[in-house]
């Protein structure tokens, strides 16, 4: 899946997927468990091994 496909899907910009991947944005908890679901996880294993 693209990095735009999946945006779309989540429901934001592609520029703001890959604000938080590098640290610049700080998503809400709101926007982790939308990111979660479309990965179909959890937040929780979204941090695993941090």
């Amino acid at each position: 899946m693209s990095q735009t496909s999946f945006a779309l899907m989540v429901g934001v910009s592609r520029k703001y997927l890959i604000d938080i991947e590098s640290g610049k944005a700080n998503p809400t908890v709101d926007m982790l468990e939308r990111i979660a679901g479309g990965l179909d996880t959890t937040v929780g294993r979204l941090f695993d091994g941090l």
